[in-house]
C-alpha cells in the first residue's frame, strides 16, 4: 500500500515542492504545497479495519462527511493516487495546531474560553442517540482491562489489577447517572477525538478536526466524555489553568443541559481517555523494534498511571473569598481553583455572574440600580450556594467569590460545606479604600456592575463579627494568591 513514490511530490501534482511526511498509528499525511493528502495504513486493531482497499476507502469517505460538520472547508474531496483512496484537504501552518501553541506561549484564559465554546457548539449540534451511558463506559472499561492485561511487558499485571478494581468501583456509583444522561439527551454522535493535536487556530478561532470516523460506536458517547478528551490533554501537558477556564466556561454555556451532577462522571471520563492514550501508545510500541521502543513504552506507562490517579478522588472542598468590590476576590479565585481539588480543578462560583444569570442579561450587560435590592441579593446568595451545592454533592471543589459582608451569608456557606460533607476555608480579603476604588474605577468589560460610589457605600458596611481570616489583598494578583495559599487550611495542587 505504501510506496516511496508518495514521498515524491510529482506524485501530488505539485513537482518541485518538499513533502512532509506525518505517521500516526492508523495513517499517513503528506503535506505538500497547500495540500494535506491522507492514507489509511492497512491495518487491524481492536477498534478499527483498514485491512483492505475498499475498507480504507470506506473510512475516508466517512471521514469526508462527518468533519464537513465540523470544518467544512477543510476537507476538500476523495481522489485516487497509485491505486490508493486519498483523502485531499487544505493545509494549514503547523503553528496553528493548539498543541503547537501549548509548547509556544500556552494558552491563555481567552483561548480557554473560545475552546469551550467551540466544544459547547459541536455538543449542541451532534446527534442525539438511545445508547445507554452505563454500557457504553462498561464496555470500554472491559476493553481496557484486557488490552492492559494483554501486555505486560509495557503495564504490570498488579498494576492493570488496581486500575481494574477502582474502574469498576467507579462504574458502580456511577451506573445510575450514567443513564439518567443518556435518557436526558447527553449522549449523541460527537466528535470523539476532541484533543490538542485535533484543533487548529484560524484568525484566532479555535476549530475542530480529524473527528472518529471509523466507528460509529465509539464516536457515540457522553457529551462530558468527549470533552474529557480536551481537558486531560491540557492538564496532562501543564495547561491546568486552561483546562479549568474550559471546564467553567463550558457549564456556563450549557447551564441548561449541565445541572453539574455530570461532575460527578469526571473521574471516570479522565481515566477512561488517559486509559486509551495508553492503549493507543502501546500498539504503536509493539509496531516497533523493542530497542526503537523505549519511548513510546515510557509513554504507554505514564498514561497507564495517570488512568488510575484520576479514580482517586479526594473529598471535595469549598472555598470561599469574601470582601469588598475591587479587593480582588474573583482574580484571586480563578488563579486558585485549577489547583483544588479533582482534575481539573474546582468550579468558580462567581456572584456577579449568577446575578447576571437570574437577571436572564449577558455577563457584561449593565444592571439598573434596582436589581442591587437587598431582595435581589438574597436570591444571588441562594442561587451561588445552590450552584455551589450541586458540584459538592457531585463530589467536587468549589471557589465561591461574592462579598459575604453579612454574617449570615458567612454562615450559610458554612452551613452547606457541613451538609455536603465538604471542608471548609474561607478568607476575607482587605485593601485600603483608595486601591478599591482604583481598580473598580479601571475595570473593562467585566460582569461586575460595581462603580467608586458603590464602593464607597460598601466602606460603611458593618461586617458583624468576622471570623474568617483576613488577606491583604492590596498588592498585586500574585502577592494575594501568595498569602491566601499561606492562610487556607488546604494543600493547593500547584506551584506556588
Amino acid at each position: 500500500m505504501f510506496t516511496p513514490a508518495f514521498l515524491k511530490s510529482e506524485t501530488w501534482g505539485f513537482p518541485g515542492e518538499a513533502v512532509e511526511h506525518v505517521e500516526t498509528h492508523a495513517a499517513h499525511v503528506f503535506l505538500v504545497g497547500g495540500r494535506a493528502f491522507k492514507i489509511k495504513k492497512e491495518v487491524v486493531l481492536p477498534y478499527l479495519d483498514f485491512s483492505t482497499s475498499e475498507k480504507r476507502r470506506a473510512a475516508l469517505a466517512a471521514e469526508l462527511e462527518i468533519n464537513r460538520l465540523f470544518t467544512p472547508d477543510l476537507y476538500l474531496r476523495l481522489d485516487d493516487v497509485l491505486g490508493e483512496p486519498v483523502l485531499v484537504m487544505r493545509r494549514f501552518p503547523a503553528q496553528d495546531l493548539l498543541a503547537w501553541r501549548m509548547g509556544h506561549g500556552g494558552i491563555d484564559a481567552g483561548l480557554a474560553a473560545r475552546l469551550a465554546g467551540m466544544v459547547a457548539q459541536s455538543h449542541e449540534r451532534a446527534p442525539r442517540r438511545d445508547v445507554r451511558g452505563a454500557d457504553i463506559m462498561s464496555g470500554l472499561g472491559a476493553q481496557l482491562s484486557q488490552a492492559f492485561i494483554d501486555s505486560p511487558d509495557i503495564f504490570r499485571p498488579a498494576d492493570t489489577l488496581e486500575f481494574h478494581g477502582l474502574y469498576e468501583a467507579s462504574l458502580r456509583c456511577d451506573r445510575q447517572l450514567l443513564s439518567d444522561r443518556g435518557e436526558r439527551g447527553l449522549v449523541r454522535r460527537c466528535h470523539g477525538d476532541v484533543h490538542c493535536g485535533n484543533i487548529f487556530l484560524e484568525g484566532g478561532e479555535p476549530r475542530l478536526f480529524d473527528a472518529i470516523e471509523f466507528s460509529e460506536k465509539i464516536a457515540t458517547i457522553d457529551v462530558l466524555y468527549d470533552l474529557a478528551f480536551l481537558l486531560m490533554d491540557l492538564w496532562s501537558s501543564g495547561e491546568k489553568p486552561a483546562a479549568n477556564v474550559v471546564l467553567n466556561r463550558y457549564l456556563d454555556l450549557r447551564r441548561r443541559e449541565e445541572d453539574l451532577s455530570g461532575l460527578a462522571l469526571l473521574p471516570l471520563f479522565l481515566s477512561t481517555r488517559a486509559g486509551v492514550r495508553a492503549l493507543v501508545t502501546a500498539d504503536l510500541a509493539h509496531e516497533l523494534a523493542l530497542k526503537n521502543s523505549m519511548k513510546e513504552r515510557s509513554q504507554a506507562l505514564d498514561w497507564f498511571r495517570a488512568s488510575i490517579d484520576f479514580l482517586k478522588v479526594t473529598p471535595p472542598m469549598l472555598l470561599c473569598l469574601g470582601g469588598l468590590s475591587g479587593s480582588g476576590k474573583s482574580t484571586a479565585a480563578a488563579a486558585l481553583a485549577p489547583f483544588l481539588g479533582a482534575t481539573p480543578g474546582a468550579i468558580h462560583v462567581r456572584s456577579d455572574i449568577e446575578r447576571k444569570v437570574l437577571a436572564g442579561v449577558g455577563e457584561t450587560e449593565r444592571l439598573p440600580a434596582g436589581s442591587y435590592s437587598r431582595q435581589s441579593s438574597f436570591e444571588v446568595y441562594a442561587a451561588c450556594l445552590e450552584r455551589a451545592g450541586k458540584a459538592l454533592a457531585a463530589g467536587h471543589s468549589v471557589v465561591l467569590d461574592a462579598v459575604f459582608a453579612r454574617p449570615e451569608e458567612r454562615q450559610a456557606a458554612a452551613e452547606l460545606a457541613r451538609r455536603t460533607r465538604a471542608h471548609f476555608a474561607a478568607a476575607w480579603l482587605d485593601a485600603p479604600p483608595a486601591v478599591l476604588t482604583a481598580r473598580v474605577a479601571a475595570r473593562r468589560d467585566d460582569a461586575s456592575d460595581a462603580t467608586p460610589g458603590v464602593v464607597a457605600t460598601q466602606i460603611g458596611y458593618d461586617l458583624g463579627h468576622m471570623e474568617w481570616p483576613r488577606v491583604d489583598a492590596a498588592g498585586s494578583p500574585q502577592e494575594t494568591v501568595a498569602r491566601l495559599r499561606g492562610t487556607v487550611p488546604y494543600r493547593f495542587d500547584g506551584p506556588a
